[in-house]
């Protein structure tokens, strides 16, 4: 079987355990490692092996860079402290307590390969945390915190890992040398990648000036822009995470601001394509490797493997429970100005914080990157041994963490605090009010009574807009149910137009052309109406 084929089984069986996971209140990267285990008993999955400089190339730039791109950046900056406190503090306290454990339990093992696999299992995934989150509710702080660190320690821990992948490789290594190129080099890389999104951001700009505005041409540019900015960065020597991570915050507030809709539509469609086949791929990677590498390992003992995993996923979740509380009350206690400005912080929530933090692609994709060989031509020491602790904590973390997740937020009695649904409902009724008072300005200048009752219809329609975002709960319920009615009647009438639509084309009335012209604008009408089912649009 070539790699075409094992491909397209590895694209397969995302898409169908993405179907099962539809149906079973699992995680969903559980089910793609499980399916990445039972590949790897057919022998073409079984034995294969990606480059890890391909692997790191491959899926590294477009995940972080679609994490950035979407993340709110307001929000960000807002909890930015307790952000940084747990991407730079807790991933170096994580990079030392997992390195100078597994050292002391394991001495053959170089302490600098030790630290890799704490830079390794580092980062957290907001992939695996919002696939168990996402159905319940949870504060907005805290699931800005979770999806802020897990973008901030993605680069955080990966340039850990490169420093301490490189130190292995070349024996050399220096703390000071480390910390000077941390910051040179990182500040360097993010630099750069916000020159080089703002560059194609021009480039986009200009092309569209030119009537080149297609869609398709505007994403691939898109989906180029986090390899330009780590390729940009790795031919300069400088930092290529932040780089990427620059490169995503930058184009997504360009993006918004500049795309038109068409282009931006299309855009988010591709690019959640993209991120769900990668991270599937990446999971289902792990599970395939797992076969493998438990093989590869020497004169190990399965009891014995089992506690080294247990031992590490332990620190690496017990040492974030230490670090969040903390983390959490000591800048209260030491800043009045804090303190007065944010407010006591719930314990609660502090802990949710520190128990979701669940592994997942990064620290694979990682994990999968180490090389080979060292400077010396010698094979990279214990790399199976550190592959399979990172996938370990990955799994345990999946078990432990995210399964158990649910049952602690219900146990607890965490509470969604509904800020972003009062945000969206004041900005539905702003622009509602906005469209209402902007068709009034131009009913004066309309003479031809049909085009001044076509304009009152639309001010009629914006009017119920606002009595709904502007009414009470009881009241918005009431509409609501009115809502979804009519929002029945028009998918029904929009369904009968379909069969009406394939009954002419089987009877050759039309041809495939009108049927495909005629379908396109039944598509786009019925997405608005369905995507109407929360609440008027």
């Amino acid at each position: 079987m070539g790699i075409i084929e094992i491909t397209l089984g590895l694209l397969l069986a995302v898409a169908l355990v993405g179907a099962i996971g539809k149906w079973l209140p699992v995680p969903l990267p559980l089910l793609q490692v499980a399916a990445g285990i039972a590949l790897s008993f057919v022998p073409a999955f079984g034995s294969l092996s990606v480059p890890p400089e391909v692997f790191f190339l491959l899926f590294i730039p477009p995940l972080l860079f679609a994490d950035a791109w979407v993340i709110p950046k307001r929000d960000l900056i807002g909890v930015l402290r307790p952000v940084l406190l747990l991407a730079v503090g807790l991933v170096l306290l994580t990079v030392l307590a997992v390195g100078y454990l597994l050292h002391w339990l394991l001495p053959e093992l170089p302490l600098a390969a030790a630290f890799a696999l704490g830079a390794v299992v580092s980062p957290t995934d907001a992939v695996a945390v919002n696939a168990v989150t996402r159905r319940l509710k949870v504060p907005a702080r805290a699931t800005m915190i979770l999806d802020g660190e897990s973008l901030i320690n993605d680069a955080s821990g990966l340039i850990a890992f490169k420093f301490a992948i490189a130190a292995v490789a070349t024996g050399v290594f220096s703390w000071r040398q480390a910390a000077v190129e941390f910051f040179v080099l990182s500040g360097g890389g993010f630099l750069l990648g916000l020159a080089i999104a703002w560059a194609i951001g021009r480039l986009r700009a200009h092309l569209a000036r030119f009537c080149i505005d297609d869609p398709t041409i505007q994403t691939v540019i898109s989906i180029l822009t986090p390899y330009a900015a780590y390729l940009a960065a790795e031919a300069l020597g400088l930092g290529t995470i932040l780089a990427v991570v620059a490169a995503g915050l930058y184009a997504g507030i360009d993006d918004t601001r500049n795309l038109d809709t068409p282009t931006r539509t299309h855009a988010w469609e591709v690019w959640t394509m993209l991120t769900y086949a990668f991270n599937g791929l990446v999971f289902v990677l792990l599970g395939v490797q797992l076969h493998s590498v438990i093989a590869g390992i020497p004169h190990a003992s399965a009891f014995g493997l089992a506690l080294l995993a247990f031992a590490v996923a332990a620190v690496v979740i017990v040492a974030r429970i230490l670090w969040v509380f903390p983390a959490a009350y000591l800048p209260l206690w030491l800043s009045p100005s804090i303190r007065e400005r944010e407010g006591p912080r719930d314990p609660r929530d502090v802990f949710l914080v520190g128990w979701a933090g669940i592994r997942g692609s990064v620290t694979l994709a990682a994990a999968l990157s180490i090389p080979l060989l060292t400077a010396s031509g010698a094979s990279f020491p214990f790399r199976g041994l550190i592959i399979l602790l990172a996938a370990s904590v990955i799994v345990i973390t999946l078990l432990v963490n995210a399964l158990t997740l649910p049952w602690v937020i219900r146990w607890l009695g965490i509470r969604g605090d509904s800020i972003a649904e009062r945000e969206e409902r004041a900005a539905r009724l702003a622009t509602a009010q906005a469209a209402a008072s902007a068709i009034r300005q131009q009913l004066a200048g309309l003479s031809d009574p049909a085009e001044r009752a076509y304009a009152q219809g639309l001010i009629d329609e914006y009017e119920r807009r606002v009595q709904h975002h502007s009414a009470n709960a009881e009241r918005r319920r009431r509409i609501d149910a009115l809502h979804e009615v009519e929002r029945r009647l028009r998918l029904a009438a929009l369904r009968a137009e379909r069969d009406e639509l394939m009954q002419l084309r089987e009877t050759d009335i039309i041809n495939d052309e009108v049927l495909r012209t005629i379908q396109s604008d039944l598509d786009h009408a019925e997405s608005l109406v369905a995507g109407s089912g929360r609440s008027p649009r």
